[in-house]
């Protein structure tokens, strides 16, 4: 009985350490030449090869997702490989990729490779690659385009204590039609400007914010890249924001519990708060706020928005965003969405209650 039960142990033992019954993992190899949109082929996968630029790229970073379900065939983006590499003074990149394959016949995937100097995104690029039985070997040639816009902010913005920081760039790609400005979550977009040359404020909210910059050909998404942002400034107990779609002059009003209105001919906290402008002939935002110690009335607050009659015909449309209790970290966002008719010279928005 006991030679029976070791005789038992040792071909569980044999059985674990050759791997007997256990399905090896197959992978593919995947070889990556680049090509820089006006620039040389460079190959990733060999030992000897290099990546080689004098442009201010400093990392590079290989994405592969899984793009279809085997079994439902319906896309699937479930990432399964990122790498990044770091580039070193002699600009050169030596690197070789195995790709996991998931099940024995046809396996699809995305590759997206982007090229960065610190934190902006300068290019991109992407393929759809296939291994199956026979093809274990699969070469992809890219062209990394360079992305829509390079934006003037240093890569790293140092902390701030004012409620805005100017995002300025110009846009590269004279196909881009749109910018998008995405500050936590207030959101900007304009038109680019002739000459590419653009500019607009950005609202800091709470510590840390992270600003997204996003170029636009008519609906399609043609680049992006992003900062983060400290703020270290006062907070406010209530904070009110107004962006708008088009260039027109809109004003941001607040009406006390007496009627009286916060606007931009009495911007300051004599009757309980601070107008700050911001944009005032542009897309905002332009933004209200409360202190603890303002000289707060207690009651009914209206908050509405205004044109002057020079804007009557030229409609108009944007969001509210009032905030509370942004000191406490936990604030509550509520968002307004309005539209002027052609006459319209006010709209009212919302009534905030301070007790």
């Amino acid at each position: 009985m006991r030679r029976l039960c070791f005789f038992i142990i040792l071909c569980g033992f044999i059985t674990q350490s050759c791997g007997f019954f256990a399905e090896p993992e197959t992978f593919g190899e995947l070889i990556i030449n680049i090509r820089f949109a006006g620039g040389s082929s460079q190959s990733l996968p060999k030992e000897n090869s290099t990546l080689s630029r004098s442009d201010g790229i400093d990392r590079v970073v290989v994405v592969v997702r899984e793009y279809s379900d085997p079994i439902s065939n319906r896309p699937l983006e479930r990432e399964i490989i990122r790498k990044e590499f770091r580039l070193g003074n002699d600009r050169q990149l030596r690197t070789v990729i195995e790709v996991p394959l998931q099940n024995a016949g046809v396996n699809d995937f995305n590759l997206q490779i982007q090229a960065f100097q610190g934190l902006a995104l300068l290019y991109s690029g992407q393929d759809f690659i296939s291994f199956d039985e026979k093809i274990r070997r699969v070469t992809s040639n890219i062209q990394l385009e360079p992305v829509a816009f390079r934006l003037f902010v240093p890569a790293t913005i140092p902390p701030s204590n004012n409620r805005f920081v100017n995002f300025n760039g110009q846009a590269q790609d004279t196909s881009v039609t749109d910018i998008e400005i995405v500050a936590d979550s207030v959101d900007v977009k304009f038109p680019i400007p002739k000459g590419g040359v653009f500019a607009n404020p950005v609202m800091l909210f709470g510590d840390n914010t992270l600003v997204r910059v996003i170029a636009y050909r008519g609906a399609e998404n043609r680049g992006e890249t992003s900062r983060q942002v400290t703020f270290t400034g006062r907070k406010s107990d209530i904070l009110v924001a107004l962006v708008w779609d088009q260039p027109v002059d809109l004003n941001l009003e607040i009406l006390n519990p007496r009627d009286q209105v916060i606007s931009a001919a009495t911007p300051g906290d004599s009757v309980g708060g601070n107008l700050i402008l911001a944009d005032i002939n542009g897309y905002g935002p332009e933004i209200f706020e409360w202190r603890v110690n303002s000289i707060l009335q207690r009651g009914q607050f209206a908050v509405r928005v205004s044109r002057p009659r020079t804007n009557l015909g030229q409609l108009a449309s944007g969001r509210v965003y009032v905030f509370l209790r942004e000191r406490q970290n936990l604030p509550v966002r509520r968002i307004f969405r309005f539209s002027f008719g052609p006459q319209d010279l006010q709209l009212p928005i919302d009534n905030i209650l301070i007790q």
